[in-house]
């Protein structure tokens, strides 16, 4: 058996990046502009995923040298956004670890705020905050509708533990207890889902991670009192791109759907059958697709029945891309059951 690491108190901000040379530079200033008392002991990690772009040199040179003994760059060279989260996860100091995207810009006081709700609160396994957007254009008049897809919004209005369930967040700006993890070192628990790989948008990893770590019996907080900014491209609003993501976005919904269960607890659920109601959802929101576009009632792009359509496409897609996961994903749900914390007190 591994022994667990020892981490000290305090915060690691943990940014993975893939080529992200060209965004770093002012996520890099927003995490310099920190406010934090000399008490808090903090240090940024940056996970190279597998770039080719000069990150590690670039990061480097624009690092002030007074701050060196704060910095910490890793080279992980399996692409995969879980690949590079999870080597964050291995390689943090401090017991509570922030995922900081290479495009979010966070707020002067989240270091402070993320180290004391995990310090007042100890059955919080991660925290989650609002996000805003940074165009650089007038945004195209469907972006409201799919901005949650960007990992931008406000999930809750009120400050404090989330019971409702099943419940995940994006990975962007999410805090973690890092203990959360340790047990799972000596199991067989492995993540099903990998999350972008260099420019696939392929999801999910994110919320297989939170609800590891709910089914694990741990608490959610959510707070306003920290926020980020996620700095949009106009690339990620063109009309082809925004539509790959909501396909691809259903493509995990065969793996989630494990999880999802033990909380809904379908009776007669069974994932090797579900290919069954993703087809049946997938006629139906054609169907509808269809017959509006035939009645001459869509006139955006963006349509929610377009919408649906698509990630019931992704669901379909994902089941044959997913199936031969569907064995580790109920062995993680047993594994989970075995390590939650509410049933081993």
């Amino acid at each position: 058996m591994e022994e667990a690491k020892y981490r000290p108190i305090g915060i690691t901000i943990a940014v993975c990046t893939h080529n992200g040379k060209i965004r770093l530079q002012k996520t890099l200033e927003y995490i310099l502009a920190q406010e934090v008392s000399p008490k808090i002991d903090w240090e940024v990690l940056i996970i190279d995923n597998a770039s080719r772009d000069g990150t590690a040199d670039f990061i480097n040179h624009i690092w002030p040298d007074s701050r060196l003994n704060q910095l910490r760059i890793i080279k992980e060279e399996k692409l995969g956004a879980i690949h590079a989260r999870q080597r964050a996860i291995q390689e943090a100091n401090y017991s509570y670890m922030s995922y900081v995207d290479d495009d979010n810009w966070i707020s002067q006081n989240w270091v402070t705020e993320i180290f004391h709700i995990f310090e007042n609160y100890p059955s919080v396994g991660m925290i989650s905050c609002p996000s805003n957007a940074n165009l650089l254009e007038p945004p195209p008049p469907y972006f409201e509708g799919l901005k949650g897809w960007l990992a931008i919004g406000t999930r809750f209005t009120e400050e404090g533990i989330i019971k409702k369930r099943p419940m995940s967040f994006w990975t962007a700006g999410l805090s973690l207890r890092l203990e959360a993890f340790e047990v799972l070192d000596n199991t067989l628990y492995s993540n099903c889902l990998t999350g972008r790989t260099g420019n696939q948008t392929f999801g999910g990893e994110d919320h297989e991670l939170c609800l590891t770590l709910t089914l694990m019996g741990w608490d959610i907080y959510y707070t306003q009192k920290v926020y980020f900014i996620h700095d949009i491209p106009p690339s990620r609003l063109q009309l082809s791109y925004l539509e790959r993501l909501i396909q691809n976005g259903g493509k995990s919904k065969a793996i989630l759907d494990i999880y999802r269960n033990e909380y809904w607890q379908r009776q007669f659920y069974n994932p090797y059958l579900s290919i069954i109601e993703y087809l049946g959802y997938l006629l139906n929101s054609a169907f509808k697709y269809w017959i509006k576009i035939t009645l001459g009632l869509i006139s955006s792009p963006l349509h929610p029945n377009r919408i649906a359509y698509l990630h019931a496409l992704g669901r379909v897609q994902g089941y044959w891309i997913h199936f031969q996961r569907i064995a580790q994903a109920k062995s993680n749900i047993e594994i989970l059951r075995s390590l939650n914390i509410q049933t081993t007190l």
